[in-house]
């Protein structure tokens, strides 16, 4: 990689405002996303102890749930993402909140006892060398934990508009950010490759039903990219309109997402 491309990657990706912060319901939809993940992530992260004098490194903290979580247990905390806009009130609870791209900015190595991510190395341009720096930065004995999302239970959908739009926002952030939307199959085997131990992995799929909060966190993902995708001949506003019909309707039930969750300890 290119000193140029490591300037300009993010760039490159993220243009045409996805995932931006400046979008209005932004937060909002990062907060639905915490809704429906955060307690499966709380479950995994207590079974390697968290509290007093881990040193806990969060990447791409989002909203901040789970960096606020780490810290109401006593934890020192370090919250980085992109744009921070979301997380200055973290600061009030002693956790250090950094605008740091993991991607080509460094911390110490041996700096953490547990580091955790989630939906962020899909979106990366090189998941193993992001891997092998995450694995630097952890202590003897630390832990990561990765949870990184894949598409494949939706290309079955029962639902044609549901399927479609999913589908066509798949090839849309395939191409415009560059998300490897299936990369979350391979774990763990990208950890064991780092020379982690005890590295094991889970699975389970997202169901999705008309009017909680995942299809609402659908509805305000798809609709960020919607013109978009419309404009490149993927699918049409009928569709969108059909789907989001779909994502409504209380009698709706489908499968959305397939989430990997993947941990290793660094030797020592």
């Amino acid at each position: 990689m290119t000193a140029q491309t490591e300037t300009d990657w993010r760039q490159e990706r993220y243009r045409d405002g996805v995932f931006s912060h400046a979008v209005d319901t932004e937060r909002h939809r990062l907060r639905l996303l915490e809704s429906v993940l955060d307690r499966h992530t709380q479950a995994r992260l207590e079974t390697f102890g968290v509290g007093p004098g881990r040193r806990c490194l969060e990447i791409g903290g989002g909203a901040g749930s789970v960096a606020r979580w780490l810290a109401e247990r006593g934890a020192e905390v370090t919250v980085t993402d992109l744009d921070v806009s979301f997380l200055g009130e973290l600061a009030d609870l002693g956790v250090r909140v950094l605008r740091h791209d993991m991607y080509t900015e460094d911390f110490p190595p041996g700096s953490f006892d547990l580091i955790h991510l989630r939906y962020v190395l899909v979106h990366l341009p090189d998941q193993d060398r992001a891997i092998s720096r995450l694995v630097s930065w952890l202590a003897p004995g630390g832990v990561l934990v990765v949870e990184e999302p894949a598409f494949f239970p939706i290309a079955g959908s029962p639902h044609p508009a549901y399927r479609e739009v999913m589908l066509a926002f798949r090839a849309y952030i395939e191409d415009a950010v560059g998300t490897r939307t299936e990369w979350a199959r391979s774990l763990p085997l990208p950890l064991a490759g780092t020379g982690l131990v005890d590295v094991e992995v889970d699975t389970r799929i997202q169901p999705v039903q008309g009017g909680d909060d995942e299809s609402e966190w659908w509805r305000l993902t798809l609709e960020q990219s919607r013109q978009q995708i419309v404009a490149r001949g993927l699918v049409t506003d009928e569709v969108f309109e059909r789907a989001y019909t779909e994502l409504a309707d209380p009698a709706f039930f489908d499968l959305s997402l397939a989430v990997f969750t993947a941990w290793g300890r660094r030797p020592g």
